[in-house]
């Protein structure tokens, strides 16, 4: 079975194929909207998966829902992967993938889930927090 290695959310990123993540804003477990409903133009959601070698050349299904906290499904991504090439004895294989999540609608402030799964196993829960952004501390609008 694939290992998620790590997950976190950002405000943009892109993998390198076997080597490493360029980030920007990593880390995100919160966004602030003027208003809502807000759409949200890109989250960038960064994974490192690791496979055994015993598990490369076989296809893997890897699932990323977006919840509300009601249990309500946002979006459901679904996709298979599988990692190809030997390994050094004792090692996984690594996987580094980026899943942008484009213009992401969020009708109501509150707390949302990214849950992610690897062979219909759940592997974690990325929070994420919408709320409304404080304005000015004397009440005027600008």
């Amino acid at each position: 079975m694939p290992k998620l290695d790590f997950a976190f959310l950002a405000d943009a990123a892109e993998a390198e194929p076997g080597r490493k993540f360029h980030v920007l804003g990593g880390g995100i477990d919160s966004i602030a909207a003027p208003a809502f409903p807000v759409v949200h133009p890109l989250i960038a959601l960064v994974l490192r998966l690791l496979v055994h070698p015993a598990e490369a050349d076989r296809e893997h299904h890897l699932e990323i829902r977006m919840m509300d906290s009601d249990g309500g499904e946002l979006a459901n991504l679904e996709g298979s992967f599988s990692a190809t090439g030997q390994a050094a004895p004792g090692r996984e294989i690594p996987l580094n993938l980026v899943v942008n999540l484009v213009n992401t609608r969020f009708e109501l402030q509150g707390d949302y889930s990214i849950e992610i799964l690897i062979n219909s196993q759940h592997m974690k829960s990325l929070p994420l927090r919408l709320h409304v952004a404080p304005g000015p501390a004397d009440g005027s609008v600008n």
